[in-house]
């Protein structure tokens, strides 16, 4: 399944141009990368939370795959949701989805459902995208 893109044009710019300056004026071009397991980071429209995130994903080292956890605002599906196949688009480009990651993390339990259909609407980890995109070209998702 391709996920689109939902706040394209309202949380972040639409045009892949724009958006490409938008992520990277809210980059740090001269940041020290370094090793993480986790970063949180805030993902509401970039006008209010870019800086933040721009700052946090120019300092992180590349990983293979990036796990994003994320709030299910609109309700819609199962609480607990991992989406464990196809890719999320955005406009510069798709990012897959790490579907050897997801199938381990769903063999380790929790209380995760398999369900694409939470993540249609939802808005959180969509607005990380376009900095995972710019920052790590070749990393891949795992949506939960």
């Amino acid at each position: 399944m391709k996920r689109q893109p939902v706040v394209a044009g309202r949380f972040y710019e639409e045009d892949p141009d724009r958006l490409r300056q938008q992520v990277e004026e809210y980059s740090v071009p001269s940041a020290k990368r370094s090793k993480a397991i986790g970063a949180m980071v805030p993902h509401a429209g970039l006008i209010y939370s870019g800086s933040v995130a721009g700052m946090v994903y120019s300092e992180l080292e590349a990983p293979g795959a990036f796990v994003l956890i994320g709030p299910n605002h609109t309700g819609i599906g199962a609480r607990l949701a991992i989406m464990e196949r196809g890719s999320w688009e955005i406009p510069t480009g798709s990012m897959e989805i790490d579907t050897a990651l997801a199938d381990e993390i769903m063999r380790h339990g929790c209380d995760l459902e398999l369900d694409a259909e939470a993540h249609r609407m939802e808005h959180s980890l969509e607005v990380q995208l376009p900095f995972i995109a710019h920052h790590f070209p070749d990393a891949k998702i795992v949506p939960i």
